[in-house]
């Protein structure tokens, strides 16, 4: 059945008004679009997960039949072939999003993931770098504290005996001791016996030991603090290296990208070809004079 001019003109009308608007009406035309639909029934999937609307399929081809006036059946077929094209390129471009989207989507999963070669992890998270910030943040504070007792005890003039239970202090002291001045005492020696071997053994008074003490919490505390900063160094790192892999991944492989081009490709032909088809079959419907086309077929081959 064609559509006459009264109806195309009444549909266009329709358009500009927003379309039918009472139930009645849409109940009319809700199929009209699909009323040969040989290639619709096939083309959308309507079950299933990614399941596609019909209706929206049939309002582009409905809203295609009124830009393209077709006559006749074999008119209204080229034009839901044109609608049929257009659904399967929106499909193409729809995959091509979610190649890109599954390539970002886990690429920071990926990125931390990924191990070296004896399979130990090669970056650590934000979260697994500011938990170790955090933990470095808390020993920074403890020496800083021992080095403010410190401080204390030895502007007042206290024994040194009080401190015998900082285990990490004096066992720094007494490497220090060992490497640095090399003097000749025991390698597990413990605090009380250090004290009394640098009191009597290496002449030095409890100011001397309290400074040396003091001294190592310096060094813990800039050690510390130099571990913080690498961390932080890391962190940038991290993104600025995912930044990189996202705007990479931005782009499908060459593998995948030559597929959906070829698909892209032949979807593209079907539709131009549909569409001068039906240029031509309306040309001569109205009485143009129209050259019979040109078909060529080349055919290279080699070797």
């Amino acid at each position: 059945m064609t559509v006459s001019q009264k109806q195309l003109e009444a549909n266009r009308k329709n358009a500009q008004k927003g379309g039918v608007k009472t139930p009645e009406g849409k109940a009319i035309v809700k199929y009209n679009a699909l009323k040969h639909g040989l290639l619709a029934k096939e083309t959308v999937i309507t079950v299933g997960d990614g399941a596609e609307n019909p209706d929206a399929f049939g309002a582009l081809l409905a809203d295609l039949k009124g830009q393209l006036s077709p006559e006749g059946t074999l008119e209204e077929m080229l034009v839901e072939k044109i609608a049929v094209s257009y659904w399967r390129m929106r499909r193409a471009y729809e995959y091509e999003a979610g190649l890109i989207r599954d390539k970002l989507d886990d690429a920071t999963d990926r990125y931390y993931n990924s191990t070296s070669w004896d399979g130990k992890k090669q970056y650590k998270t934000d979260d697994e770098i500011e938990k170790e910030i955090a933990e470095l943040t808390e020993y920074i504070q403890e020496w800083e504290d021992d080095k403010t007792e410190l401080a204390k005890i030895n502007k007042s003039g206290k024994s040194l005996e009080t401190t015998y239970d900082w285990g990490d202090n004096w066992e720094l002291l007494l490497e220090k001791v060992l490497d640095t001045y090399e003097l000749d005492v025991e390698a597990d020696a413990t605090p009380p016996q250090l004290h009394e071997f640098l009191r009597k053994q290496a002449d030095w008074d409890d100011k001397r030991i309290c400074q040396e003490l003091m001294e190592i919490c310096d060094e813990k505390i800039a050690y510390y603090q130099k571990q913080i900063q690498i961390l932080k160094k890391n962190m940038t790192e991290n993104r600025l290296r995912l930044e990189v892999i996202k705007k990479l991944g931005s782009i499908p492989s060459k593998e995948e990208l030559d597929r959906l081009l070829r698909y892209e490709g032949a979807i593209e032909r079907q539709f131009y070809k549909a569409l001068n088809q039906l240029e031509r079959l309306q040309r001569l419907r109205m009485g143009d004079n129209v050259p019979a086309p040109i078909e060529m077929n080349i055919d290279v081959n080699e070797g």
